[in-house]
């Protein structure tokens, strides 16, 4: 079998969880369901935009988060390049319709494949290759051997259009790249260009132990270490190589910490400015991220950015209050005579995952909304200590605890539905076929749209 249809993971349509959801109160629906907030996802697309924009860089959106093609076009905007980083083949193929829309309007647009693919999926990724326009797909690539397979794979096939290729570089993170200290590093790049010629495209990182930063200085210093980074991964591409290469980096802490660099006039922000500038002398530089839109728990933990402050020029504060995503759960039991007062929710680590966040023993916060939580006892690890958080949980329900003095402990009741801020976005939408979509701009608690979710890989 060639290729694996969409047609092997069904999605229910929009127009019949519309028929369903719209105009219905989150009161009123079963749980657990994930609830997106389309103001705030919009304003994190707007300003992730933006400061790429004011930068002079390309942004490359990644869509692993939320796996919907309404969130998706959000994040590229109305015009301008809609480009993509994927991590599964399913979730090219339902950006497909959207591509050749883009490029019947002669829009720029383009996808990469965001991880050393399998080779087993190549015959697949070449079907989508072959319904767009040549150079549009790019893969990652970070070992010899496999490019080769992956060269002899292309060979063989009659009428193959041509796929673009980047080469993944490790900046520390030691998940999928090569590193440019390897003694096989050279050999890879110079095979790289001899075999792919012009569509070699350049070189890609992702920083994605930035996530276990805790200031805006962390998150400032590991972007500028994937700058410098693939500027000396350039160094060993030969001289006789005249295509423009791309240095595509970021992960949403670093691609934050953008935010405050071109925004602050502090010496980090002068020597950002002075690399980025001489860096696009010579190349096209390019951000990406994918949690941004979301936010959680996790990525507020990193403290990229000021949690307070002006919105100026789309530079958002990073708080819970620009956390796009959260949980909807109801109270199915209370024990207010244990040592802690604890109640269980009908939500496990199916539903939340089960990713700790650095910055407190839990596994979500519950959050102000629909009136349950009590006023401002909302847990906050760098303030009060004091509220609901998600204390244990198991794959198909919750233990609820009340940190802080008992006293003040805020009464839930069972039937109450709450939503909990997940510490991490991208596994907690995972187990859910669409989400349920509100406007804070005009009432948070009413459904205005349904989302579907790319099911498969």
């Amino acid at each position: 079998m060639d290729t694996i249809p969409i047609a092997n993971y069904p999605l229910p349509t929009k127009s019949s969880l519309q028929w369903q959801y719209v105009g219905k109160n989150l009161n009123d629906v079963f749980t657990p369901a994930v609830v997106i907030d389309r103001s705030v996802v919009k304003r994190n697309c707007d300003a992730m935009l933006e400061v790429s924009k004011a930068l002079g860089v390309g942004f490359r959106a990644h869509v692993k988060s939320h796996k919907t093609l309404e969130l998706s076009k959000m994040q590229v905007g109305e015009d301008g390049p809609a480009n993509f980083v994927v991590s599964t083949l399913i979730e090219a193929e339902n950006l497909l319709s959207f591509l050749l829309e883009c490029q019947a309007k002669d829009r720029p647009c383009s996808v990469i494949y965001g991880v050393p693919i399998p080779q087993s999926a190549v015959s697949r990724l070449l079907c989508i290759a072959n319904k767009v326009q040549p150079g549009t797909l790019s893969v990652l690539i970070d070992n010899l051997d496999a490019f080769l397979e992956f060269e002899d794979q292309l060979e063989k096939t009659p009428n193959a259009r041509a796929i673009g290729v980047y080469l993944k570089i490790d900046v520390g993170y030691q998940r999928a790249g090569t590193k440019t200290d390897s003694p096989k590093f050279g050999e890879l790049v110079r095979t790289v260009i001899d075999k792919a010629g012009e569509n070699f495209k350049g070189f890609y990182t992702h920083f994605g132990h930035s996530y276990g930063g805790s200031s805006e200085d962390d998150a400032a210093n590991g972007l500028l270490e994937e700058l410098t980074g693939l500027e000396v991964a350039t160094r060993a591409v030969p001289k006789s190589f005249k295509g423009r290469l791309v240095l595509t980096v970021g992960a949403t802490p670093t691609a934050t910490a953008a935010q405050n660099l071109l925004s602050k006039s502090s010496e980090k922000a002068r020597e950002f400015k002075s690399i980025l500038d001489d860096l696009k002398q010579k190349y096209s530089i390019e951000l990406h991220a994918g949690v941004y839109p979301l936010l959680d728990l996790q990525q507020v933990a990193t403290h990229a950015r000021p949690p307070v402050g002006e919105a100026k020029q789309g530079f958002e504060p990073l708080s819970r209050s620009n956390i796009g995503l959260k949980m909807l759960v109801e109270v199915t039991s209370v024990y207010e005579e244990r040592a802690k007062p604890e109640a269980l929710v009908s939500a496990g680590s199916l539903a939340l995952g089960r990713e700790p966040c650095k910055s407190y023993p839990g596994w979500g916060v519950v959050t102000a909304d629909l009136g349950n939580s009590g006023g401002n006892c909302i847990y906050d690890d760098r303030g009060n200590k004091t509220g609901w958080i998600v204390g244990r949980i198991s794959q198909e329900h919750a233990i609820l605890t009340w940190e802080g003095p008992k006293e003040k402990a805020m009464p839930l009741s069972i039937g109450d539905k709450i939503l909990i801020w997940p510490n991490h976005a991208c596994v907690a939408g995972a187990g859910f076929g669409w989400y349920l979509v509100v406007d804070s701009t005009s009432d948070t608690n009413t459904i205005v749209d349904v989302w579907v979710r790319w099911r498969g890989w």
